[in-house]
């Protein structure tokens, strides 16, 4: 979602930037339907709504719509508005890379853990074979 190429609003891509593992809420638990989202004035409202109406849909369906998701990640950039779906890696996500970035970052990554990390773990009894990490 947070790449250069994702065809996703830009200010949906910053605020997945400026998130933290904490920018995130849970959604529609009274009706067995959990969602982590994106922790805003729409999921705050449906929340309020569920404590008042538990396990009635219909009465905050009108915010958790997908044409409301939709215009914010493709119209508006609104992260208000809408209830949208995000994870609690959305920490982790600290810039906005293009694909080619990104896959050359785990790929560097991935080279230091073997070339570096991995190496400085093992003993000399595990490097000839009798023993193990």
């Amino acid at each position: 979602m947070a790449t250069v190429e994702a065809p996703i609003h830009p200010k949906i891509k910053e605020a997945l930037v400026a998130g933290t593992e904490n920018s995130t809420t849970l959604v529609m638990r009274s009706v067995r339907n959990t969602e982590r989202v994106y922790k805003n004035s729409a999921a705050k409202e449906v929340q309020k709504i569920e404590a008042e109406k538990p396990g009635d849909f219909m009465a905050f369906r009108h915010i958790v719509k997908g044409e409301n998701y939709r215009k914010s990640f493709q119209e508006t950039g609104d992260t208000e508005s809408s209830v949208w779906s995000c994870g609690q890696s959305m920490g982790l996500i600290d810039s906005i890379p293009t694909c080619k970035e990104l896959i050359d970052s785990i790929i560097a990554e991935a080279e230091d853990v073997l070339r570096n990390q991995i190496p400085a773990m093992l003993t000399p009894k595990a490097l000839d074979g009798r023993s193990s990490l």
